[in-house]
């Protein structure tokens, strides 16, 4: 996978990967703060540190897409 990648939904509809990996990925966070809101309603996202893991057998390749991904999201990846 590069930033060049497409997927096509089930329509046939072309999208680059990276768009929907980073998407899934702000979907996520998105979630679990309205979840973590919902138990402590004065949280901020500023007070939480979020970060992505990627297993190490991964092609760099593909740790330098999920990096980008989660850049675009503003998160940290280990």
């Amino acid at each position: 996978m590069n930033r060049n990648t497409e997927v096509k939904d089930v329509n046939g509809k072309k999208m680059l990967a990276l768009n929907v990996f980073t998407m899934a990925i702000t979907f996520m966070k998105e979630h679990l703060m309205q979840a973590v809101r919902n138990q402590v309603s004065f949280i901020k996202q500023s007070d939480v540190m979020f970060v992505i893991t990627v297993p190490a057998i991964w092609s760099d390749v593909s740790k330098y897409f999920m990096r980008k991904a989660a850049i675009g999201v503003r998160l940290m990846i280990l």
